[in-house]
């Protein structure tokens, strides 16, 4: 495991029950807060009833904390997607992505055919643009699944990638798995039986799907990675 981000004021809690997409309640040292959640994904299995949680103190707005892990199996699952991009942002800067080296971010928020895409990257001489996308959804013999639920705005985002190649560029999609220790990454179709159609476009014009595995250890309070290449099956489709 690689360390990739320390907190320093990593807070206890016991969840209590999801109020909306974007908040929990909580009970911290005996007192109920409702707490913000940077994830609109269904978390099933995480955000449930008794689940111990890690919060960390937020630093604007009206709520005091957001939720940033799940216990599960010793380590946390990392459910807070801002950190999922904050992590592959350190692990691509300091060259720890076997896949990515040499490569440096551009620019964020990149808009193409009308989607915005996560970044811009270069590789020495190439240019590429990637998406990521959490995988929070545990299946089974530890692997991580995507989507939990339908997701038009993903559907267009895939297809954007395929689009992009046209250019002359490369096009990843990387799924960034928070459960601790994962196996590898499986594409799950049950949900939203459109989400085919834009991956097999994608295939189809060389989209690159790759998986990374990042997570919280509430020990040494450490974001680390796992397997920074792991197994991607598409085969649902």
């Amino acid at each position: 495991m690689v360390d990739i981000l320390k907190f320093s004021n990593l807070v206890e809690c016991t969840i209590l029950k999801r109020i909306s997409r974007f908040s929990v309640l909580v009970n911290i040292g005996g007192t109920e807060h409702i707490v913000y959640l940077c994830n609109t994904g269904r978390l099933l299995g995480y955000i449930e009833k008794g689940r111990r949680g890690f919060c960390i103190p937020t630093k604007k707005g009206k709520l005091m904390y957001r939720l940033v892990g799940v216990e599960d199996r010793g380590y946390a699952a990392l459910v807070d997607t801002m950190l999922h991009e904050k992590s592959f942002e350190i692990l691509i800067s300091k060259g720890f992505i076997p896949w990515l080296k040499s490569c440096a971010i551009i620019k964020r928020n990149f808009r193409v055919f009308g989607s915005i895409l996560d970044y811009l990257i270069r590789c020495r001489d190439i240019e590429a643009v990637i998406e990521l996308k959490s995988a929070i959804m545990k299946l089974s013999d530890g692997f991580a699944g995507y989507p939990d639920a339908p997701t038009t705005r993903g559907r267009k985002q895939i297809e954007a990638l395929a689009n992009f190649i046209e250019n002359g560029f490369l096009s990843y999609l990387v799924f960034v798995v928070g459960i601790p220790n994962a196996k590898g990454f499986k594409l799950y179709c049950d949900v939203d039986e459109k989400i085919c159609y834009a991956v097999n476009y994608a295939i189809e014009r060389g989209v690159i799907f790759k998986a990374i595995n990042v997570f919280l250890n509430p020990f040494t309070e450490y974001i680390v990675a796992g397997d920074l290449d792991l197994k991607v099956d598409l085969s649902c489709c």
